[in-house]
């Protein structure tokens, strides 16, 4: 297998995968933000434990209490330091790419054929997982305000408390309504950002692929009308308090019990209260009635990027100060006085509580390819395969350069890998909450053309390789014949 994908393969462990200051970079295109918890609450609470180096000696041996303590160490040159944050950053491009559905088909659209880009910004963001939940921490992020159909570059200032490795995604904002949706389109970059201090990561390459839809709303999302109701009139507001200092754009929203979203929003306006905090009013106005048990969530633009994106802060409906009071229940009633808190405080840890909507950047795709009941010796000496989660199936034979470009990611093996083997295991990276073709290749004839006659292939599913990923990494095994 190559190289290229070794890295990845630690991610096949994971049971699931699921969601400051700023400063313009002076060409109005982008907004860059240092690393931080991705939920607004940068404050250290750790307390460091001191008894300023009093003896604790009760004893009446006064040579021992009124010495000058010479052999003591003080406790201060035992506290721990801890290190300063190392730095790095992480550049390439986002690209978008279009499709529609053609007689059930994806087909690939000409972007210059379409006239501008008709959606809203690309946000871009390097996370990992520290703690093992499965919710990102964003380390890094940037902002592309005015993308087009060309590569948009980007740049990522990382801060991380030690060397680690980072995952790269972008995400468009389809709708145009300055909402990183659940549901809106995202690329990722199907390899780990390796992070030391100073490490400058380069060429990291994304692709965001979309659906076209001439005279709709660019892509797919759902907006501040959209629900599982008949009659859309019913009214959610209340109060929102921030507990930071800030001034700008709140966001309110119904999500589903899962956290996906948004199913209604209302964007708001916050005031500074002068105080340390922040006040605001939402409304939500056209909300459909019977959706049941759903989440009010909220949010703030605190790192001023124009967008409500994944590393925002984040609150939650509360019935009293940092008691989070979701779910919560629409019927057939108005909601009034629904108080939203950004962000909930844990009294127990003291951090921010995550009540962010839910996005899914990656899944893994794993499992193992096998070549009819023998083994891989049954193919000619020197055959080779390659495994791939395919944009766009193709029809005829293809040179395996542009199988690996119409790739969310890949894996090869060599002769070396295959034989004497009954299966290989792979693992791929790939975007969640997306459409993909999962299919394996053998080049027998080594002359770099795939799916030609009387070479084996083999797919996943039944239905000619097509799969839809979620929010878990799924096993597909592979058993390749030849048609």
């Amino acid at each position: 297998m190559t190289a290229r994908l070794s890295t990845l393969i630690f991610l096949g462990l994971l049971a699931s995968c699921t969601d400051k200051g700023i400063e313009g970079d002076g060409d109005g295109n982008s907004i860059d933000t240092a690393g931080d918890d991705g939920d607004g609450d940068d404050t250290d609470d750790d307390t460091d434990d001191d008894d300023n180096g009093e003896d604790d000696d009760t004893d009446d041996d006064t040579d021992d209490d009124t010495d000058d303590d010479t052999d003591d160490t003080d406790d201060d040159d035992d506290e721990e330091v801890e290190p300063d944050p190392i730095t790095a950053t992480v550049s390439g491009t986002v690209t978008v790419e279009l499709y529609q559905v053609v007689d059930g088909d994806r087909v690939e659209v000409d972007t210059s054929t379409v006239d501008g880009f008709p959606y809203g910004a690309i946000f871009v963001g390097g996370f990992n997982d520290p703690s093992g939940t499965g919710r990102e921490v964003f380390r890094g992020t940037d902002t592309i305000l005015a993308p087009t159909f060309e590569p948009n570059p980007f740049e990522l200032n990382v801060m991380m408390d030690g060397d680690g490795a980072l995952q790269v995604y972008a995400s468009l904002d389809a709708n145009g309504n300055t909402i990183i949706e659940s549901s809106e389109p995202l690329g990722i970059w199907p390899s780990l950002a390796e992070i030391t201090d100073g490490a400058v990561v380069t060429d990291v390459e994304i692709t965001i692929l979309a659906e076209y839809n001439p005279g709709g709303d660019g892509g797919t999302g759902s907006g501040g009308g959209s629900g599982g109701g008949d009659v859309c009139d019913l009214v959610v507001s209340g109060p929102a308090t921030v507990g930071v200092d800030y001034t700008g754009r709140g966001l309110a929203l119904l999500a589903d019990s899962s956290g996906n979203g948004p199913i209604h929003y209302d964007i708001f306006d916050v005031t500074a209260d002068g105080d340390g905090g922040a006040t605001g009013d939402y409304a939500m106005t056209d909300v459909c009635a019977s959706l049941g048990s759903v989440q009010l969530l909220g949010s703030i633009d605190s790192n001023a990027n124009g967008l409500f994106d994944p590393a925002d802060t984040s609150g939650a409906y509360v019935t009293a100060p940092d008691t989070n009071g979701n779910p919560i229940y629409v019927d057939t009633a108005d909601l009034t006085d629904y108080e939203v808190q950004i962000p909930i405080i844990n009294s127990e840890t003291g951090e921010a509580e995550d009540n962010r909507i839910e996005l899914v950047p990656f899944v893994v795709l794993s499992g193992t390819i096998r070549y009819g009941t023998g083994t891989f010796d049954d193919l000619d000496p020197g055959s080779s395969l390659l495994v791939t989660a395919l944009k766009y199936r193709p029809n005829t034979s293809v040179n395996t350069s542009s199988v690996i470009s119409n790739s969310f990611d890949y894996a090869e093996f060599a002769w070396a890998d295959l034989a004497g083997q009954s299966e290989v295991s792979y693992t791929l990276l790939v975007p969640g909450n997306a459409e993909m073709f999962l299919w394996a290749y053998a080049d027998t004839d080594l002359d770099g053309t795939l799916n030609e006659t009387g070479e084996p292939v083999g797919s996943a599913g039944a239905n000619m390789g097509f799969i839809e990923t979620g929010s878990t990494n799924e096993v597909y095994n592979i058993n390749m014949g030849v048609p």
